[in-house]
C-alpha cells in the first residue's frame, strides 16, 4: 500500500457482512464529499472510483444498488465473495482542488490509476469506452487547432483573404455528457441525470421536451422525488422506451445535451 500512501490515501474502514448482508465500518471521511476511494484486498487495489457526494452515500450504493446500477451490483457480489476468505479494506483521499479550479484527480487520472493498479473489479469495458470518449474529444480539439493555423497562414501570405476566410460566428455550446443505457432505463423509458448536472433542468413534476431526432420530440417530465438522493429523473415512458429499443441496447452509449431547462437532446452513439 506504499503507492496509495504516497498519493495521500489512508485506510478509513472495512467492508463487512452479516448473514450475506453487506455493510461498511468507516471511521473517517464518512461525511466528506468529493472523495476518491479504493477497495483493497491483501494489499492489492481491486477497485477505484470517485464521488462528488459524501463518502457514506457513495458506499451505500454498493450496499443497496439499484437494478440499473450494473457496476455497483457486480462489485457488491465481488466484495461479498471475497469476504468469505479475508478482509476488504476501504481507502480514501479527499479530492481537493489545486489553485481553486483543478481537482487532484479528474476522470482521466482515475482511469490512469485503474490501469496502473490493474484494478480488476473496475469495468474494463467502461474504461475502454471512457478512453474512446476522451480520445474523440482530443481529436476534435486537434482538428480545430490545425484548421485555425491553416487559415492564419493563408491570411499572413494573402492579407486580402482575411474577410473571405473570416471564421463564422461560433455556435452556442451546450453542456453535454455520455451515459450508459441500463436495462431499467431501456425497459421503462427513463434515465437519471448526474448530480453535477441537476441544475440544468427544471423542477419536480415539470414537463420537459426530449429531442430524439431531426423532427421527433418526446413529451417527458422531471421527477426529483423518484431517487432518494434527489437526483433528477427524466421520464419519457413508452415513447422513450421505443426510441431506446430502436436506436440502442443495454450498455449502449447515449449522449445527452442540455438545450435549456425545458428541453434536452438525446443521441445514440452505439447500437
Amino acid at each position: 500500500m506504499e503507492i496509495l500512501s504516497k498519493l495521500g490515501f489512508k485506510k478509513v474502514g472495512e467492508w463487512k457482512k452479516l448473514q450475506n448482508n453487506l455493510y461498511f465500518d468507516v471511521n473517517d471521511f464518512k461525511k466528506e464529499n468529493k472523495v476518491v476511494f479504493a477497495f483493497v484486498v491483501n494489499s492489492f487495489v481491486k477497485f477505484i472510483s470517485s464521488t462528488d457526494e459524501v463518502l457514506e452515500f457513495a458506499l451505500n450504493c454498493y450496499v443497496s444498488p439499484k437494478e440499473f446500477e450494473g457496476e455497483e451490483v457486480r462489485v457488491k457480489e465481488l466484495i461479498l465473495k471475497t469476504l468469505d476468505n479475508g478482509p476488504v479494506e476501504i481507502y480514501a483521499l479527499k479530492n481537493t482542488k489545486f489553485f481553486g479550479f483543478k481537482t487532484r484527480f479528474d476522470k482521466q487520472d482515475i482511469l490512469k490509476l485503474i490501469k496502473e493498479f490493474n484494478a480488476d473489479w473496475n469495468d474494463e469495458n467502461l474504461v475502454d469506452r471512457m478512453k474512446k470518449i476522451i480520445g474523440k474529444d482530443r481529436v476534435a480539439i486537434q482538428k480545430d487547432v490545425e484548421e485555425k493555423e491553416k487559415i492564419q497562414t493563408i491570411i499572413e501570405e494573402k492579407p486580402e483573404m482575411k474577410e473571405v476566410l473570416k471564421p463564422e460566428k461560433p455556435k452556442k455550446e451546450y453542456e453535454s455528457y455520455i451515459f450508459i443505457l441500463g436495462k431499467s432505463y431501456l425497459d421503462r423509458g427513463f434515465f437519471n441525470l448526474k448530480t453535477s448536472h441537476s441544475n440544468l433542468v427544471g423542477g419536480d413534476k415539470e414537463e420537459i421536451q426530449i429531442v430524439v431526432g431531426d423532427k421527433q420530440v418526446i413529451s417527458g417530465r422531471i421527477s426529483r422525488t423518484a431517487n432518494s438522493s434527489g437526483t433528477p429523473r427524466i421520464i419519457g415512458n413508452k415513447p422513450l422506451k421505443l426510441w431506446f429499443t430502436e436506436h440502442s441496447q443495454v450498455n449502449g452509449e447515449i449522449k445527452i445535451t442540455f438545450i435549456n431547462k425545458k428541453k434536452i437532446k438525446l443521441e445514440a452513439l452505439s447500437k
